[in-house]
């Protein structure tokens, strides 16, 4: 129901209310008497009373009196009773010895007050049913406004809360009664193009990362091939020195270019290093970075850390125990891979290794220490973080992306295991892997 009819109802219904009180108001009249009849009674009375009837108080033509003589002690206190509750008073005369009408008291003629009971009766029903009509009124009212008005306005306070959190599949109900309908209409379009953006944003970017990821693996067989032609050249120059005359202007060109076709050679692997960063995150991001959990033996550690062992640098501190483990041994040697060669690139000392298991806690814990001068202790936490590098000055001058670390915890944790990094005589970093 629209509001306008309300307001036209209710109107209606309190002009009715109104109009029926007055009615009642005006049809009740307290103590209504027949003049006639009270003068007919009154003479019958009065013939009584001279007749020598003397009772003074008693009924006739169904109507209660009582006389109240003036020689009564209470004369006037009945007279008072009685204008007090506005009963008919009739005056009572008599003759006289010198044949004069003579004022003998007054005839009252009783009433039980049941006209006033009566007005009274009905004018609290009137007020009652008014009252009531009112407040039905009034609930319906509220009613209505909270129905057509508040509710929609909590239903869009939730759509725009799922909106700002980012749920743009959450229709906003349509309802042809509301009185925001419109509003509710322009709302849902808004959605849907929001949806729409978000969306093209979305491929957009999934085409920019496969883009670069595209470009990253290209760019890897150049960079092969670069260090693959100076392989070849050190290989052939240094057989050419070996052949050459000691002391030679040529042996000391050769030795010159070799030394410049190492500096290539070293470039290419930093480059070869960043793509390889830079591709493993992109495809982390693209989550194509699968991870592949199995039980495995944990002989297979040793190996790996024996294939990253490129400077004799590496020392294991005590023996692994054989036992089953979960993990993926591609992603598991990327995450040694990556620790080692931190350790390489900017610590260059020793590297020790300690093994610990815990069978009661179902756990392998891997220790890898180095003995350089470590991370700022605060930069600890954010170590582990993309694109983070410390502050320290040999970090910095030192080539690097910032997403070894990152993704070694990428692949850890997706294997259930865990990695901590902190600072002892060195920098340390502590792996968990789950045992089967």
């Amino acid at each position: 129901m629209k509001i306008r009819n309300m307001v036209i109802l209710f109107t209606v219904i309190m002009m009715a209310g109104y109009l029926a009180a007055i009615a009642t108001i005006y049809a009740s009249q307290i103590n209504r008497v027949d003049v006639t009849e009270i003068n007919q009674v009154a003479k019958t009375i009065e013939q009584d009373w001279h007749a020598g009837d003397t009772k003074k108080s008693g009924a006739n033509g169904g109507l209660s009196y009582q006389i109240a003589l003036v020689t009564d002690e209470n004369y006037q206190a009945l007279l008072y009773d009685g204008i007090r509750n506005r009963q008919t008073i009739i005056d009572l005369t008599g003759t006289a010895t010198d044949g004069q009408e003579e004022l003998l008291g007054k005839i009252i003629f009783l009433s039980d007050g049941s006209e006033e009971a009566t007005m009274k009766r009905n004018l609290m029903i009137m007020i009652t049913l008014t009252f009531g009509l009112v407040m039905m009124m009034v609930y319906l009212v509220l009613g209505l406004v909270h129905t057509a008005i508040l509710r929609p306005f909590g239903v869009l306070k939730e759509y725009a809360r799922k909106i700002a959190d980012g749920d743009l599949e959450f229709r906003l109900p349509m309802d042809r009664g509301n009185y925001f309908g419109a509003f509710t209409e322009s709302f849902d379009l808004m959605r849907e193009e929001l949806r729409k953006a978000r969306q093209g944003e979305y491929q957009a970017n999934i085409s920019k990362k496969e883009l670069v990821a595209e470009l990253s693996h290209d760019i890897k067989t150049p960079v092969a091939t670069i260090k693959a032609i100076c392989e070849l050249l050190e290989i052939k120059l240094a057989t050419v020195k070996t052949e050459d005359l000691p002391g030679s202007t040529a042996a000391t060109t050769i030795t010159e270019s070799i030394a410049k076709i190492a500096v290539i050679d070293a470039k290419a692997d930093i480059i070869d290093a960043l793509i390889s960063n830079l591709f493993h995150a992109t495809l982390e991001e693209l989550e194509m970075l699968k991870v592949n959990v199995s039980e495995q033996p944990s002989t297979v550690i040793i190996q790996m850390f024996k294939e990253m062992d490129n400077f004799g640098k590496i020392r294991f501190k005590n023996d692994l125990a054989e036992c089953l483990i979960y993990y993926d041994s591609l992603r598991l040697g990327q995450v040694i891979d990556n620790i080692i060669s931190n350790s390489y690139k900017y610590a260059d000392t020793d590297i020790d290794i300690w093994f610990n298991l815990d069978k009661t806690a179902k756990n392998l814990t891997i220790k890898i220490k180095d003995y350089g001068a470590g991370m700022d202790p605060d930069e600890c936490p954010l170590v582990c973080e993309k694109f983070f590098r410390g502050s320290g000055e040999s970090i910095q001058n030192t080539p690097g992306s910032g997403l070894g670390l990152y993704l070694a915890r990428q692949f850890i944790t997706a294997m259930g295991g865990s990695i901590r990094c902190y600072n002892e005589d060195g920098f340390t970093v502590e792996l968990g892997i789950k045992l089967v």
